[in-house]
């Protein structure tokens, strides 16, 4: 009798061994709520700001090539010098050119005493005729040999004012004010007319940023701008070390058509330079502002997740349960995105975790601020 109590009695403990144990299954199978961060959507008056890659280039700028052959006899430019509009950079040998004005000049020389002789001749046949001492055919003769006369003398002068202008396009002088290249030819060089790029010249100040940017942007731009592009003004120039450039600048050139195979627009912003610290060829971030949006809604730039080319927020909803909504993003504000679509502005979403949440998961929020952001880098799309 007591060996079957104590044989019952270890039955009971084992039973209630495994129920413990099923219980605690069943506990650890059951769903847990997943440590998420979350921020409440940002809603705020926003300044509209785009930004571009651009590079900066002169607003004018040319190749000087001569007008003339020959070879270079005088040098008076060094390469990176700042030279004044009129300034004799360099000269071309001038004594063939100098050589075909006198020819010139002896040439028109005879044809004018020829002229004068025919001339004497028409005027006296001219009176014989009147007198009836010759036939009109005679005194036509005379008149046709006056007009031919008249006419060589006239292309005489065309070949000298030729040979003259040759001889002054020897000399080569800048066309504006501005700044020669280092790649300047030296003396004893044989230059072909036309060809031959003695050096190049660009202005310094203002100075112009190509920039491009989409269609649907350049559409915005508008709207912020009552229509008129070039009202886009306080412009910032960002430059390749992150310093931004202290002079605002403005769009003053849109291209006149969108490019059938990028789909962008082309621009140029001018900004003064009066310290010539602009170069052509630089590297700069531009930034356009397009008004101010009333109430605009903002979510961290991390929230966002894209799949199948399409944007997505985590929304946490009254179940601390997860709710996916697709958003149309817009411009980027720092490390936010404007959002264009999608949100009322009420909804709380996952700023941190978002990989570790799916439809329907159950989640634990911590909030956190929008000064949190700057602990940890933020991700671009």
């Amino acid at each position: 009798m007591l060996v079957k109590r104590k044989v019952l009695a270890i039955g009971l403990a084992c039973i209630m061994m495994l129920a413990s144990a099923g219980c605690s299954k069943q506990q650890a199978g059951g769903p847990q709520a997943v440590a998420v961060k979350t921020m409440h959507v940002i809603q705020r008056d926003t300044p509209l700001t785009y930004e571009y890659t651009g590079f900066v280039e002169a607003k004018d700028e040319v190749s000087i090539k001569s007008k003339v052959t020959g070879t270079i006899v005088k040098k008076l430019v060094n390469g990176g010098d700042v030279v004044a509009a009129g300034q004799l950079l360099y000269v071309i040998d001038p004594r063939n050119y100098q050589n075909s004005v006198l020819n010139a000049q002896a040439t028109l020389a005879n044809a004018q005493a020829s002229l004068t002789n025919v001339q004497r001749d028409a005027a006296r046949y001219q009176a014989l005729y009147e007198q009836g001492a010759v036939s009109r055919q005679t005194l036509d003769s005379y008149n046709t040999q006056l007009a031919q006369a008249q006419a060589t003398v006239n292309a005489q002068e065309a070949l000298l004012a030729t040979a003259q202008v040759d001889a002054g396009e020897t000399n080569i002088v800048a066309p504006f004010a501005g700044k020669v290249d280092t790649n300047c030819l030296a003396e004893g060089n044989f230059v072909t007319a036309g060809s031959t790029v003695l050096t190049t010249i660009s202005n310094s100040d203002p100075m112009r940023v190509k920039f491009s940017l989409a269609e649907t942007e350049y559409l915005k731009l508008l709207q912020g701008n009552t229509g008129n592009s070039s009202s886009l003004e306080n412009l910032t120039l960002t430059l390749s070390d992150g310093n931004k450039y202290p002079l605002k600048g403005r769009v003053d050139q849109v291209d006149r058509s969108v490019d059938n195979t990028t789909g962008t627009l082309t621009l140029k912003a001018e900004f003064a330079n009066p310290n010539g610290l602009l170069l052509p060829g630089m590297f700069a971030h531009l930034q356009v502002n397009s008004g101010t949006r009333k109430n605009a809604i903002l979510v961290p730039q991390r929230a966002v997740s894209e799949v199948m080319y399409k944007n997505f927020v985590s929304v946490v909803n009254s179940e601390n349960k997860i709710e996916m909504k697709e958003v149309k993003v817009g411009a980027r504000i720092g490390r936010l995105w404007m959002i264009e679509s999608g949100l009322d502005g009420t909804e709380t979403i996952v700023v941190e975790g978002i990989q570790k949440v799916r439809p329907g998961t159950a989640v634990n929020p911590e909030p956190m601020t929008e000064a949190d952001l700057e602990t940890t880098p933020a991700t671009t799309k």
